[in-house]
């Protein structure tokens, strides 16, 4: 399907379902066709591409050649450039390897995805980030040894974001080999070491967003692990388990959590100061979020399309009790009082805000 297609029909589906206000990323999972439209994408409000650096099975990897491409044609066009960053090709010969190996998939999803794959992918398309003078997000960041491409280019002067997950903060792949295919996902879940590295990432600026990768495949624990599709449910306890995880255990400020979950992605995307900020001229999207009230997440109290939370029986202090957007209620006390369609479509943009890493 091309690019501007797509993205239309999103729009569309957005303006009539969603409950929140939106914004489109353009993904490009047919490259060679797609990168001739990223200009025509730019005219209906989307400067963002996201492209994968993996997943060559699925015939959605991007390759050096386009990756190059794409980011040269996204720079002309003063958009920003999104990758996920783990080399396709060397994953899928470790797993063809461990297939003829007859290996357990699940005990070995860990080691055919190891963390040397995401430290060269990121270092792969920085450099060809700034060889093309473009601006790079790196979406999920899963490992501590993935940091280090990112400060070299730092130090460089290069504009280069990162993003992670809650999932990446909270579990570890001790959490896929108990709950199997609900917890397959991408980048996979790493080491205790790895959980560690990325909130130390978070306190020393490196992470700029912290975000859900929510994907809300219909799976059970008892599927095939390997035929499984890659994906879980995370937005809708993102606030929650980071929170809980990240403020209540001092590895962060309640300040700091506002920063990466609503204030930097809001300045990275073109939306602050109309998003990300409390003030005169703002939208009104506000969340009244009770630190003291105590409360387990369960499958039941999720309004996700996925009968499952990876969270199932994590007790948290600390939750949402209502939220508002543009002034009016969309939730409280956990039941929904908007009506979908009344989300609208916010164009991205490129801006000279400078998100706070302090």
């Amino acid at each position: 399907m091309k690019l501007i297609d797509t993205i239309i029909k999103y729009q569309e589906e957005g303006l009539k379902h969603s409950f929140l206000d939106f914004g489109i990323h353009g993904t490009l999972f047919d490259p060679s066709s797609q990168i001739e439209e990223i200009p025509k994408a730019f005219d209906l409000g989307v400067s963002s591409f996201k492209m994968f650096m993996t997943y060559a099975k699925l015939k959605w990897m991007t390759d050096d050649y386009h990756l190059t491409a794409a980011m040269d044609l996204i720079a002309e066009c003063g958009g920003l450039a999104m990758v996920h960053a783990e080399n396709g090709l060397v994953t899928d010969y470790l797993e063809d390897r461990s297939l003829r190996r007859g290996e357990d998939q699940k005990k070995v999803f860990l080691m055919t995805r190891p963390d040397y794959l995401e430290a060269e992918a990121i270092f792969r398309s920085v450099t060809i980030a700034a060889i093309t003078n473009c601006p790079l997000y790196i979406v999920h960041l899963s490992t501590a040894r993935g940091c280090n491409p990112v400060k070299e280019a730092r130090a460089e002067g290069q504009v280069v974001y990162v993003e992670t997950c809650p999932q990446y903060l909270t579990m570890t792949d001790n959490i896929l080999q108990k709950l199997g295919p609900l917890a397959k996902i991408g980048p996979p879940l790493r080491t205790e070491l790895d959980r560690l590295a990325i909130w130390r990432a978070i306190q020393e600026g490196m992470v700029d967003v912290v975000a859900s990768d929510h994907a809300p495949k219909i799976k059970k624990r008892d599927d095939p692990f390997f035929e499984a599709p890659y994906g879980s449910p995370q937005t809708e306890t993102l606030l929650t388990v980071t929170y809980d995880e990240g403020v209540n255990t001092g590895k962060i400020t309640l300040c700091k959590l506002v920063q990466l979950l609503a204030e930097n992605p809001a300045k990275i995307f073109g939306f602050y100061p109309k998003k990300g900020a409390i003030q005169r001229g703002s939208d009104a999207d506000l969340i009244i979020f009770d630190p003291n009230q105590v409360h387990t997440i369960r499958p039941q109290t999720q309004h996700s399309g996925a009968s499952y939370t990876l969270y199932e029986d994590r007790k948290c202090l600390g939750m949402p009790i209502l939220t508002m957007q543009r002034g009016k209620i969309i939730m409280e006390q956990g039941e929904i009082k908007a009506k979908p369609g009344n989300g609208k479509f916010v164009s991205t943009k490129m801006t000279t805000s400078r998100v706070d890493r302090r």
